[in-house]
């Protein structure tokens, strides 16, 4: 019969605690890591987006406005051509001239988004010069049948974004005016030039400036795609006269008639609805036709009784040269 000794089970009891210990500690760490795991999964499944939305939502306002001040910039430059005489020899092809040069360059910021560490990873735009097609086509039809057509060949600057999160956004610049276009109903966020006024009991005046983003015959669309900063840069190249009702003082326009071929015929619907009825003018047919992408304005109506309601029509147009680069000029 064995005899039992005292000094074996004291060291049996020593390596059964030194197992307890150790098995507790691999338990502890595997738990450890499980709720540092769960809190990982926790923030990149119920944060991060929301983070990352946030970006894209900051970014895309930093978009708006760098859009907002394209507007800015061709207006301001419009009102400088349009006060200058011979404004078309402002700017020369002939580098040894010494014509002032009226330039401005806007940065865009196309990409945007990150977040340190947990998300580098940047949304990415689209910023395009004459992708698109705006037309205005004029028509002034005078009291003795006589017709005065005129067309405008606007062009476009638009900006499409390419987001991983937050919903994507075009911003579109065309005819003097800037469309949102995010998936919904467009909206004109910032107005063109065109005014109408009350002359007298039943005249008005209208008054309409055209932005043409210049593009020869044989250039084809500019666009660059990229999640970095790049440059617009906007030359005045001339200011133009194109119909003036004044120097007709022995006609009477017995009609007006306004057509805009665009992709955003909706928005411009709402915004010319709006310019009508701001003026207290109720007497005037609009009419969106979507399957030629344009909308109509008959001003007064074709069963109108009202005689001579436009006192005084003015057509101009501003002639500005867009170019794309690179980097944040």
């Amino acid at each position: 019969m064995k005899k039992y000794n005292v000094k074996d089970s004291g060291l049996e009891k020593i390596r059964f605690s030194r197992s307890e210990s150790a098995t507790a500690t691999v338990i502890g760490a595997v738990l450890l890591l499980g709720i540092i795991f769960s809190v990982l999964v926790i923030i990149w499944v119920g944060c991060v987006p929301e983070w990352k939305n946030d970006a894209e939502r900051s970014h895309m306002d930093n978009v708006w406005k760098d859009m907002a001040d394209v507007k800015s910039k061709i207006d301001m430059m419009s009102i400088i051509l349009a006060s200058t005489p011979d404004s078309s020899k402002m700017n020369t092809s002939n580098p040894s001239s010494s014509s002032p040069q009226l330039v401005m360059s806007v940065p865009f910021h196309m990409g945007g988004g990150s977040l340190p560490i947990i998300g580098i990873t940047q949304s990415s735009g689209i910023l395009a010069v004459n992708k698109d097609k705006c037309i205005m086509s004029a028509i002034v039809i005078y009291n003795d049948s006589t017709s005065f057509p005129f067309n405008v060949s606007c062009g476009t600057i638009t900006y499409a974004s390419q987001n991983h999160y937050y919903v994507d956004q075009g911003f579109n610049y065309e005819g003097g005016a800037l469309i949102l276009d995010q998936g919904e109903q467009p909206v004109m966020m910032l107005y063109p030039s065109i005014r109408i006024s009350k002359a007298s009991s039943n005249q008005y005046n209208i008054s309409i400036n055209a932005v043409r983003i210049f593009r020869a015959l044989y250039d084809s669309p500019q666009v660059i795609s990229s999640n970095n900063g790049c440059s617009l840069r906007l030359t005045g190249i001339d200011y133009r006269h194109i119909y003036d009702s004044d120097e007709y003082e022995n006609l009477s326009i017995e009609r007006f008639v306004l057509t805009i071929y665009t992709v955003h015929p909706d928005a411009w619907k709402q915004y010319l609805s709006k310019m009508f009825a701001d003026a207290g003018i109720d007497d005037y047919t609009l009419v969106e036709n979507k399957d030629n992408n344009n909308v109509r304005l008959i001003f007064p109506k074709l069963d109108s009784t009202t005689e001579e309601p436009l006192k005084r029509l003015y057509l101009s147009e501003t002639v500005i040269k867009a170019e794309l680069g690179v980097g944040l000029n």
